[in-house]
């Protein structure tokens, strides 16, 4: 499977870990990025991802969101197709960097985009067969088939 985590699930690992559902959502990603490492699944990084992630703060998380996309085998370089893709989510309430990443993910062809974020999975599944990308929770993503 081809996947894009967004910014939110690739920061998941870092949160705080006392609530349960954060503390799964942390080891779905956990999972998800050690399966691309073997070779498993296909983590897809993008220019905007790393521009979300370069406005982080804390230098140290910076680098260890970033870390998260060392699998990447696949990078989706800024195009104005794509903003203008991620123009047309507006009508779903999707814009910003939410929007941009549909967009790349749908240039990647990826099977889905992942994400911590519950209100771009409500406006995302509005938006139905107009994306071309399902989007999940990491928690909810099926794992691969094979060991």
């Amino acid at each position: 499977m081809r996947l894009y985590l967004d910014t939110c699930s690739l920061n998941r690992p870092w949160d705080d870990q006392s609530q349960v559902r954060i503390h799964l959502e942390a080891e779905a990603v956990i999972y998800i990025v050690d399966a691309a490492r073997r070779g498993r699944e296909e983590i897809v990084s993008s220019d905007y991802l790393l521009a979300e992630i370069q406005q982080m703060n804390d230098s140290v998380r910076r680098a260890d969101v970033l870390a998260l996309l060392d699998p990447a085998t696949l990078h989706v370089p800024q195009h104005s197709s794509i903003d203008t893709r991620a123009q047309t989510f507006a009508a779903w309430h999707i814009e910003g960097y939410d929007a941009l990443h549909i967009a790349a993910a749908e240039a990647a062809q990826c099977d889905y985009l992942l994400t911590t974020d519950d209100r771009l999975i409500r406006r995302s599944a509005r938006a139905g067969p107009a994306l071309r990308v399902k989007i999940l929770n990491p928690f909810d993503y099926p794992p691969s088939s094979t060991p």
